[in-house]
């Protein structure tokens, strides 16, 4: 299953971030996805992928995200409005996007991962393997943490964690966030449910 040619235009890159007033490009209902970079002291930035969720806001991977470090999305300059780390999801306030609210859907098995490549949209295509409770920590004494979460069938590249996980309308399911260290044909999102908590 793949989306339409004209829905993969207006997935990414095609939002008009020129100055304030610029419409986004494409089909006003699918969402749109941005790279989100992270300056890192004269370092190689950290770099991940955002999907636009409504005028002015951007959602991305929290781990991403350095302390102080400036954050641009979609070569703007970005403002973290909320991050929760539990369920690795951040909100950015990116001034002067244009972008219709993103849809969140339900329980498609065959989906579509918007991301970015050499700066232009691409979409994989992917299967929802099972929804799942991941539970984690960031040290070995710390307490488990709950994430509600999809285990997907699907290759993906490092900065591509952020990326809109999709159904045939463009509806957002899910945020990818990982792949496996074990099996490069599986990677990992946080389910929907945990992006209305975030947005709501």
């Amino acid at each position: 299953m793949r989306l339409p040619r004209r829905a993969l235009g207006m997935l990414a890159g095609s939002v008009l971030l020129a100055g304030c007033g610029g419409a986004a490009a494409g089909d006003p209902a699918a969402p749109h996805v941005v790279r989100v970079s992270v300056s890192a002291d004269g370092l190689i930035p950290e770099v991940a992928t955002g999907v636009a969720v409504s005028d002015g806001r951007v959602l991305t991977v929290a781990h991403a995200l350095s302390g102080g470090h400036a954050v641009t999305a979609g070569g703007r300059r970005a403002r973290v409005l909320r991050a929760d780390r539990r369920l690795d999801l951040a909100l950015l306030a990116v001034p002067c996007l244009r972008a219709p609210a993103v849809r969140v859907g339900g329980n498609a098995r065959r989906v579509e991962i918007a991301v970015l490549r050499a700066g232009r949209a691409r979409s994989l295509a992917g299967t929802v393997r099972r929804r799942v409770l991941v539970h984690w920590r960031d040290q070995p004494a710390d307490r488990p943490r709950d994430r509600p979460g999809l285990e997907l069938a699907a290759r993906i590249d490092p900065g591509d964690s952020g990326a809109p996980v999709l159904d045939a309308s463009g509806r957002l399911l899910g945020v990818l966030y990982a792949r496996s260290g074990d099996d490069d044909r599986t990677a990992w999102a946080v389910d929907a449910s945990a992006v209305r908590a975030l947005l709501g």
